[in-house]
């Protein structure tokens, strides 16, 4: 037999040899031992979780002792399921709050990060007898669009916080926002193709390049004004997200957990500003194990109203059992500015101890 052969050949075992034992049973891992690398190749986690990347029904991942102990002691609270107000989703302190429109005054919305922008357009709509509101930045204006929805809003491509393109997406795909004609405007993004993909793709009634001419703005915004349809059935689809989040409550304390998901997540498709029910869905996706499901869905709340203890507290709690450390300081932090009492602020600050 060839000497190659003769070395790749397994040598039967001696007659007198015992068996060999057999080894004993691994012992099941605790989730906050598992490593990062079970999951993925990268040599350490992201700042943030990336649901493309790790599936959100994945094990918790907790990295050091620190966060292991401070995952096994805290457990998402569901007190407040079914309990949240519903002025939290009404956002307070913005501009012009208050200010009803005057008959059947027409409201326009401004959204430009340029307050030289902001002022021309102003200026040149409210002498035409058109209100005019203004935001600087993304979060703001779809704050504004859900507490006091605009008949019409001219939105610039390039804006801070949230892209122009994203907010026109978000509207234009919903029952209750995508009547609003938009009028996108830009420095940036040129050509005619562009223009007829923005309608296509986003739904924007209108595409004008800056520098503009005022009368080109004008005309565009009053062709969109006559071309929408009459927003009669707002009250309705205000109704029917209300009748869902009830339905999803319901549908949780009957223990029937599958049928309150699809509930919030129904209504979170025709309303995807409305507060409580991303709240509500993200304590559902927490209590289920789906961690980053549940991550998603608070930070979403948490953009509407950044000021609920009870959504920062959970939020915190699940970013410790994913094992991001950073961002549950981050999320802590954030909870104890709004903590509502000292007992609890002094509880944040010795659990911050610990994770630090």
């Amino acid at each position: 037999m060839p000497p190659s052969t003769v070395a790749q050949a397994p040598a039967p075992p001696a007659p007198s040899a015992a068996p060999p034992a057999r080894p004993a049973p691994e012992r099941p891992r605790d989730d906050a031992e598992i490593s990062f690398a079970d999951l993925t190749d990268e040599p350490s986690p992201p700042a943030a979780p990336s649901p493309a990347r790790i599936s959100s029904a994945g094990p918790p991942l907790v990295v050091d002792d620190a966060m292991r102990r401070a995952a096994a002691a805290d457990e998402l609270t569901d007190t407040d399921f079914g309990t949240a107000d519903r002025d939290l989703s009404i956002v307070e302190s913005l501009p012009g709050a208050g200010k009803a429109p005057q008959g059947d005054q027409t409201t326009i919305l401004v959204v430009d990060d340029e307050p030289e922008i902001r002022k021309l357009l102003r200026r040149i709509f409210e002498e035409r007898g058109y209100r005019v509101e203004e935001a600087d930045r993304g979060l703001l204006a779809l704050r504004m669009v859900k507490e006091n929805p605009p008949d019409v809003m001219i939105l610039d491509a390039m804006l801070p916080e949230v892209h122009g393109f994203d907010i026109a997406r978000r509207m234009k795909g919903t029952q209750r926002y995508g009547h609003i004609p938009i009028i996108m405007i830009s420095a940036v993004y040129r050509g005619w193709r562009f223009a007829e993909d923005l309608k296509s793709s986003y739904g924007v009634e209108a595409y004008i390049e800056k520098p503009f001419r005022v009368a080109d703005v004008v005309a565009a915004v009053e062709n969109a004004l006559q071309a929408r349809s009459i927003r009669g059935d707002q009250d309705r689809i205000s109704a029917e997200a209300e009748r869902l989040l009830a339905a999803g409550i319901a549908a949780y304390r009957a223990g029937d957990f599958d049928k309150a998901v699809r509930h919030l997540r129904e209504g979170t498709a025709i309303d995807p500003l409305a507060y409580r029910l991303h709240f509500h869905l993200g304590l559902l996706y927490g209590k289920q194990g789906q961690l980053y499901d549940a991550i998603q869905e608070l930070e979403t709340a948490l953009h509407i109203n950044g000021k609920h203890f009870p959504a920062l507290k959970n939020l915190a709690v699940l970013y410790q059992k994913a094992g991001f450390r950073n961002k549950a300081i981050e999320t802590w932090e954030r909870a104890l500015g709004v903590a509502p009492d000292d007992p609890t602020r002094q509880s944040i600050k010795e659990h911050l101890l610990g994770l630090l």
